[in-house]
């Protein structure tokens, strides 16, 4: 049986393909520390249940898709990657100070960096936007 955490690129793909398919109990479960400390686009946010209401509430308006992980380079206990990020809007909202009308369409990228505990998972995120669009 494989162990929980982020020690390889395969880690991180699961762990974007649990996110695009809103398997968030596995996200937790496999790759996040339920204390995590999550800086986010718009805000700072601390343990499982604000990063799952930040997550379902605050994104409610677009369905967000990360893409595979680029430029990965791990050290130790901790690792930097990029990924482009597409959101469909599935009504209108706005993100990042940006309004958008239902059916628009937000292309990304992001620099993420986390910090991980001795069990691999992310005890600590940042994520940086450059916007394409």
């Amino acid at each position: 049986m494989k162990k929980a955490g982020i020690s390889k690129e395969a880690d991180l793909a699961a762990f974007f393909h649990a996110y695009n398919e809103r398997e968030y109990d596995t996200l937790f479960k496999n790759y996040m520390a339920e204390d995590c400390l999550w800086y986010a686009s718009e805000s700072v946010l601390k343990g499982k249940r604000e990063i799952l209401d930040y997550w379902t509430k605050s994104h409610s308006a677009f369905k967000e898709t990360l893409g595979q992980p680029e430029n990965v380079v791990f050290g130790k206990s901790q690792v930097y990657l990029q990924v482009k990020i597409r959101l469909d809007f599935v009504e209108d909202g706005s993100f990042y100070g940006k309004s958008y009308k239902k059916g628009d369409i937000c292309n990304f990228g992001c620099a993420d960096y986390y910090e991980l505990d001795a069990d691999g998972k992310i005890r600590y995120g940042l994520v940086y936007i450059k916007f394409f669009d």
